[in-house]
């Protein structure tokens, strides 16, 4: 699972092999979805079959959905590396989220914010009519590249927006999508970033890097960014 999902998010190594590891993972999920029809666990392949066999979702829809989050868990894996390179870099920011615990559910929101989430700007919208916004013409068939990066940084949007602020309120960052494309794992990778934050500041104060900075390697030619290691001490 985990090789599909990289060679699935990763560029390296051609179209071809990024399509097919994405069909593999979709047969996978379709025959385990297929077997889970009518059941009642809690897992999410559980919870997709049972929404198939109420007729909620096709199988389609449902595997899907599962490539997704399968997908999205090592995008969390990613982004928690950058913030902990982040946290680690600027201790400050640290010290701060260990002295006021309170204040890190909004503290994770803003690094998502801040943190670059893709080495690229990400997929195509095609134009299904002739628009114009801001003065420019977009015609039907156009592919439209929209940056969340971009938008993230927006000063209209975020006051002092390369600063990371921890109070910042209302924090409207788009690092899960927005509209009907909004991450269906949103949710899952805020909580699974709290619980990182508190077992790591908490159980481990003396956490340090173990190399300089600029010696962590950062991922080449993948769709997410994200260290590929991050050497650390106590």
């Amino acid at each position: 699972m985990h090789t599909w999902t990289q060679l699935i998010l990763s560029s390296a190594h051609g179209a071809e092999v990024s399509e097919k590891a994405k069909k593999e993972m979709g047969a996978y999920f379709a025959d385990l979805i297929g077997l889970r029809e009518g059941s009642t666990g809690e897992d999410v392949t559980s919870l997709l079959g049972a929404a198939v066999g109420r007729g909620e979702v096709t199988v389609e829809e449902a595997v899907g959905l599962a490539v997704l989050l399968q997908i999205g868990g090592e995008a969390v894996t990613n982004n928690s590396g950058q913030m902990f390179y982040v946290l680690l870099t600027r201790p400050e920011l640290a010290e701060r989220l260990r002295a006021e615990p309170e204040i890190r559910p909004r503290a994770v929101d803003e690094l998502l914010r801040w943190i670059p989430h893709r080495n690229a700007v990400g997929l195509s919208r095609i134009a299904l009519e002739d628009v114009e916004i801001s003065g420019v013409r977009i015609r039907e068939g156009d592919a439209i590249y929209v940056s969340y990066l971009a938008a993230n940084r927006d000063p209209d949007v975020f006051p002092d927006p390369e600063t990371i602020d921890f109070s910042r309120d209302p924090n409207p960052h788009v690092s899960f999508g927005f509209g009907p494309h909004y991450c269906p794992g949103a949710m899952l990778a805020r909580l699974e970033s709290e619980l990182l934050v508190d077992a790591l500041l908490d159980d481990v104060p003396g956490l340090r890097l173990a190399v300089p900075a600029e010696d962590v390697p950062f991922k080449k030619g993948a769709l997410i960014r994200g260290p590929e290691a991050l050497p650390v001490t106590w």
